[in-house]
């Protein structure tokens, strides 16, 4: 994972991180990914596209869906917001596109 500008505006990505400080707190192993046309500068438009990397949130990937989701609609308006949960993104065998995701993600939280 390398280093890019995001195309996320004004303090968003503030907004982001205590959305996920909040609901993720209890998956201390917890990391988030923003893949996607947020994630590459060079594009325009386009929904938040987040995957959540985590051992012990897959049981509950559901009800993280649905509180991110909301908790962002919340912070930053409406908007199109897509979250995956994986425990295992290395796995491109299990879920091509998960690993996609993984590879051309940029960590933002933590």
């Amino acid at each position: 994972h390398t280093q890019v500008t995001l195309r996320l505006e004004g303090n968003t990505q503030v907004k982001l991180s205590a959305v996920f400080e909040k609901h993720l707190q209890d998956y201390p192993d917890a990391c988030v990914y923003l893949f996607g046309s947020r994630a590459n500068p060079g594009e325009r438009g386009g929904d938040l596209d987040l995957l959540v990397v985590s051992q012990h949130a897959q049981s509950d990937a559901y009800q993280i869906k649905k509180k991110l989701r909301m908790a962002i609609r919340e912070q930053l308006g409406d908007q199109r917001v897509d979250v995956i949960v994986s425990a295992d993104p290395n796995n491109n065998v299990l879920s091509p596109f998960i690993h996609l995701a993984y590879m051309d993600g940029v960590k933002i939280w933590p």
